[in-house]
């Protein structure tokens, strides 16, 4: 039976079928109807962990056949596609996380649903993407490297005639942080829709994280908000997989309608994370980055709790040790601050 007509059927894919699946999706002389409708009915029966997990695997193996490690490595990114138009937290949070010790390899791209993306604010800032061939060496120097999704996978490129033409989103808005270049110890992964979650963190367990942090924050967006409940699912090789919530008032932070973090142009962000990490800024988006920071510090097992993860990010924040990480890897500070 071919790809197409399992899933049309509702045949879930074997492992050997989902090769087939991504061989066909990256062939450039293949029928872009044909790609378009492999992956609308994919996207139509729905993924399973295990095509997931293939998926990423088989996407990874066409342009990594071994990928980089690098010890205690964590990518703390979202699927994106919330359309909140928030500030880029979680690249502010990369900051803090990096000042922790732990080597941030930041994968991200230039912005799709948003004003701006990761890659935006980084040229703001005057923060240059790392090639993944001087990636061990950046992070090992500054514990953080900026990866461009589009460098470190040129051969996605084929990919976007495909998805620009289906109006709604498929299988391929979930990839993006599950096909990190390195094989990484731990992640935080924000996931715009709530439907997935249990789904990616079976694959993220099934893709070998020591441990991983799922989140859908609440009011729908794909980071942890101030808001009210986010929604966690945690990665464990060694305890498995659990499902909690975390509010950011039983912490201690103060609650915020997702309004109060919205963002806008390179430049207007740029202004939100320096104001952020000098220490100008202690209002809800210095408590959101805080919070997302936390649950990677807590993944990372830089700390045995979230409570704890906060009151460090805190510190790292007031101490200006994340700024600090933000100037050892090139990034401009106004010229006023001392």
């Amino acid at each position: 039976m071919n790809t197409l007509k399992q899933l049309i059927q509702y045949h879930d894919l074997s492992q050997q079928e989902m090769k087939s699946f991504v061989d066909l999706m990256m062939d450039e002389q293949a029928d872009v109807s044909l790609k378009v409708a492999h992956l609308v009915a994919l996207s139509m029966k729905g993924e399973t962990s295990d095509e997931l997990s293939n998926l990423s695997q088989s996407l990874i193996e066409t342009t990594y056949k071994e990928r980089p490690y690098l010890e205690d490595s964590i990518c703390v990114c979202g699927t994106g596609g919330d359309h909140s138009g928030s500030f880029n937290i979680s690249t502010t949070a990369s900051f803090v996380v990096a000042a922790a010790g732990l080597k941030v390899l930041k994968h991200g791209n230039k912005s799709i649903t948003s004003k701006t993306g990761s890659i935006d604010i980084l040229s703001a800032l005057n923060i240059q993407t790392t090639p993944i061939k001087d990636a061990t060496e950046k992070v090992n120097a500054t514990n953080l490297a900026f990866l461009s999704a589009t460098e470190t996978y040129p051969i996605m490129k084929t990919v976007q005639p495909v998805r620009k033409s289906i109006p709604t989103p498929t299988t391929f808005n979930l990839l993006g942080p599950m096909i990190h270049p390195y094989h990484l110890d731990y992640q935080v992964m924000g996931v715009y829709d709530e439907t997935k979650l249990k789904i990616i963190a079976e694959a993220i367990y099934k893709l070998g994280r020591k441990r991983a942090i799922i989140v859908h924050g609440a009011g729908g967006m794909d980071e942890a908000t101030l808001s009210g409940d986010n929604i966690i699912y945690e990665v464990s090789q060694d305890e498995g997989i659990k499902h909690y919530t975390v509010n950011a008032e039983d912490y201690g932070l103060q609650s915020a309608p997702n309004e109060s973090l919205k963002g806008g142009t390179p430049e207007e962000n740029k202004v939100i994370t320096l104001d952020i990490l000098t220490g100008q800024d202690h209002g809800p988006k210095r408590d959101v980055v805080v919070l997302n920071a936390a649950l990677a510090l807590y993944a990372g097992q830089k700390v045995d709790s979230i409570k704890e993860g906060i009151t460090l990010a805190e510190s790292l924040i007031d101490e200006k040790h994340a700024l600090n990480i933000l100037e050892a890897v090139g990034g401009k500070v106004y010229d006023n601050i001392g």
